[in-house]
């Protein structure tokens, strides 16, 4: 039997790369070489690295090596992945995603990025990512915009972008993001790859640069939804969750309202043929009402701006050149809004998420939504900021996927189809929270029609 090519087994999925060190049919080092050369290759086009750490990464790799790849080591270990340049770790404070160091405090270890560094992955990196962690393009003023792997011309998404184009292009097998409102869910969708927002403080944002304590959390992008789920686990201190089984009792609701506002064509067509796709599986579908509003919207954001507003009040007047025009607006805006108002907000979560689990989900246990109304839009149809149309683009990138933050529900978007102009299409899962295993179990048929595309991005093995 012919041994499994690196290259490809960096798209194959955590299990497949792990079962092939367990069965010596490659090494660690091999994998770290065909990521980084894919990453000499590509990368100066796609821009995902803020910092690269080539001979560290051999360095560790070679040190699994030696030790030897036992059945009953973590999945990960021997693994390439990477994580957003937002989390600290004993030897370095993140960037941010801009050019000047803030300095003092210094932020403590993140304890998610230490928990998945013990499970022996290769780590090979530092991601690209928006300012501040604020935007859901993909846009950097400071490093450069991150390209979609399918197209660099395109909006690799935001704000982990380094993170879901980094995966979608085949350098790591996995990589830490996070996500606030839409951060890891739309580069899931724009690239083509899984992106998991976990279920509100399911895995702790210690030593991760705030833009919104109460709304931030630490997510992945994997190849797959399982993929998510393990490294889930690994940033948790757990281990390897099962392999999901196929589970035709799950019931998924198709939401009348709110995910059917300014959808593009396309997008309405990928979410038939997922629909289409769970329907063959045996689950259950029904369509279901939704709690969801544009008020829902306009609360989320008036939170993140209040929030923003006073973690970065110091360094904004400080350091006014880490922050580009419209970073500094939404910040600004944060400093006139009312504490009631805000109170309003946070008190109005509780509330919002007992109505959809009395209503939505007591009648269905997954909803399946499109990920993002509209196919990535081009960078430099973007680059106008006084181009209206272009900008009310740029607004509805995060339509769908604010209310389930809000509300700390888990959110999973997993690909589903390719548009004619040949970018992949998401879909979302959101469920109860605690739920996310339900959510992989349900992706699984979405996932398996994708695959059967046999779509990957330009240059892929």
């Amino acid at each position: 039997m012919t041994a499994p090519a690196p290259e490809a087994l960096l798209r194959a999925g955590i299990r497949a790369s792990a079962a092939a060190l367990a069965g010596g049919q490659v090494t660690a080092r091999a994998l770290a070489e065909a990521a980084l050369s894919r990453i000499a290759a590509r990368d100066g086009v796609l821009r995902c690295f803020i910092a690269l750490w080539p001979e560290a990464a051999r360095t560790a790799a070679d040190r699994l090596d030696r030790a030897g790849h036992r059945r009953d080591m973590h999945l990960l270990a021997g693994l390439p992945v990477a994580h957003k340049d937002i989390f600290a770790s004993p030897e370095r404070q993140p960037s941010c995603g801009v050019g000047e160091p803030w300095g003092e405090p210094a932020l403590p270890t993140s304890p998610a990025l230490a928990a998945v560094r013990a499970t022996g992955a290769v780590e090979l990196g530092a991601l690209n990512l928006a300012e501040f962690a604020l935007g859901t393009t993909g846009t950097n003023a400071f490093f450069g915009n991150v390209g979609n792997p399918w197209n660099p011309a395109h909006c690799a998404g935001a704000s982990s972008s380094g993170s879901g184009a980094a995966v979608g292009a085949g350098y790591v097998v996995a990589a830490l993001g996070t996500d606030t409102g839409a951060s890891c869910r739309v580069p899931a969708s724009f690239c083509g790859v899984a992106g998991l927002k976990p279920t509100h403080e399911a895995v702790s944002t210690t030593g991760v640069f705030p833009l919104s304590w109460s709304l931030d959390t630490v997510g992945m992008l994997g190849q797959t939804a399982d993929d998510c789920a393990i490294l889930l686990a690994a940033a948790q201190g757990g281990p390897a969750p099962s392999r999901p089984a196929p589970d035709p009792a799950i019931s998924i609701g198709m939401p009348r309202s709110y995910y059917t506002e300014h959808l593009a064509a396309p997008v309405a067509a990928a979410w038939e043929a997922g629909r289409a796709a769970l329907e063959r599986a045996g689950h259950r579908i029904r369509d279901v009402d939704v709690v969801e509003t544009a008020e829902m919207r306009s609360l989320i954001r008036l939170i993140m701006r209040t929030e923003a507003a006073a973690a970065h009040r110091r360094l904004l007047a400080e350091r006014p050149g880490n922050y580009p025009l419209a970073v500094r607006k939404f910040f600004a805006a944060g400093e006139g809004l009312m504490a009631i108002d805000y109170v309003d907000a946070m008190r109005l979560r509780a509330v919002r998420l007992a109505e959809a689990l009395a209503s939505t989900f007591a009648a269905v246990d997954v909803l399946l939504t499109p990920a993002v109304p509209v196919l990535p839009p081009r960078y430099d149809a973007i680059a106008d900021a006084a181009n209206s149309a272009a900008w009310q683009q740029v607004t509805l990138l995060a339509h769908y996927t604010q209310p389930s933050s809000f509300m700390g529900m888990p959110a999973l978007v997993v690909p589903c189809a390719l548009a004619p102009e040949g970018l992949p299409i998401g879909l979302q899962l959101i469920g109860r929270p605690g739920q996310e295993a339900m959510l992989v179990r349900a992706a699984q048929p979405i996932e398996a029609a994708f695959r059967a595309l046999g779509a990957t991005p330009p240059g892929s093995p």
